[in-house]
């Protein structure tokens, strides 16, 4: 058995500098967000799921939480709450565990013939984790209909559950496009991409209340033999959704989900916001978006402006 999982480890250099160390599940730190990371890719490593400004904000409620994969219309997944399905080997390396020089990587083969390869580093300051996800046909013949699948549940402080508000934007002003093949607000069930939703099915949801998350399918067409299909996932928190959708449009996002808070609770409006957004996906980049209290005082300076001009046609 040992013999066994050395050889599965030593697959997975693939690149990676020989004095890489091994590393079990282990917990990713950027400084200012920390994720529990499985050799699988999945999250919920050593009981942490992803930490930002108010402590956790997937291990509150269940872990429904993966990623999956299909091709020939098979899928093959992993999800927290349940599983895996169809994954024959994983392992995870790492270069550097913490900080901004973070460099992390797992690599897993499917039953359907994918090795998918996910590369982990810090990005927008720490405020995110870039995850740069490569599909490649690792057998001899054409893999068709080639798709990946993210859901993500979050439960956010304060409030959790019913009172979070969850955003969904598939890349266009009518929901989704380019690469993004479905969306759903619903995070419940294993990502298998072969598996459409039905609630808010590829419909752009902003703040809705209630106990939701984000699942992405997309789509990459077929892949010959030994070719590949990348592109990033970036996965972040932040005080306001505003700092968080800056963030995610500082590295050029062009699709996304994330949960707020309710800070009602605590007597103020919207709290912090945990998300995650795509790059890559042949679509426009999101605005970057500027921060709640720097739109109040745009708000007050167009204000003070068209007084200005009042008083001196008066």
């Amino acid at each position: 058995m040992k013999s066994t999982l050395l050889s599965i480890f030593a697959s997975a250099t693939l690149g990676l500098s020989m004095t890489a160390s091994w590393a079990a599940p282990m917990t990713l730190d950027t400084g200012m967000v920390r994720m529990g990371v499985k050799d699988d890719g999945s999250l919920g490593a050593d009981g942490v799921g992803f930490v930002g400004p108010t402590g956790d904000a997937i291990t509150p409620g269940c872990l429904c939480e993966g990623w999956g994969a299909a091709a020939n219309g098979v899928g093959n997944y992993t999800y927290g709450a349940t599983g895996t399905s169809g994954i024959m080997t994983a392992a995870l390396t790492t270069l550097q565990s913490s900080g901004l020089g973070l460099s992390a990587q797992s690599i897993v083969t499917l039953s359907n013939g994918l090795q998918v390869t996910q590369t982990y580093s810090a990005a927008a300051g720490g405020t995110l984790f870039k995850v740069n996800v490569e599909l490649k046909n690792s057998t001899t013949g054409l893999l068709t209909d080639v798709r990946y699948a993210r859901t993500l549940d979050w439960d956010v402080t304060p409030g959790f559950y019913e009172s979070n508000y969850t955003t969904v934007y598939g890349g266009t002003p009518t929901g989704p496009g380019g690469k993004v093949l479905h969306t759903s607000t619903d995070p419940f069930a294993e990502p298998n991409p072969m598996v459409l939703r039905s609630r808010d099915a590829d419909t752009n949801v902003v703040n809705q209340r209630g106990d939701l998350g984000g699942y992405f399918v997309f789509g990459f067409g077929d892949l010959a033999a030994g070719a590949s299909a990348n592109f990033d996932t970036y996965i972040g928190a932040s005080e306001t959704s505003g700092g968080l959708l800056s963030a995610l449009g500082s590295v050029g996002v062009e699709a996304y989900s994330f949960t707020t808070g309710d800070s009602a609770l605590a007597g103020g409006g919207f709290g912090p916001a945990y998300g995650y957004g795509f790059v890559g996906l042949g679509l426009p980049p999101i605005v970057e978006v500027p921060e709640p209290a720097s739109l109040a005082l745009i708000g007050l300076g167009l204000a003070g402006l068209a007084a200005s001009r009042r008083r001196k046609k008066a």
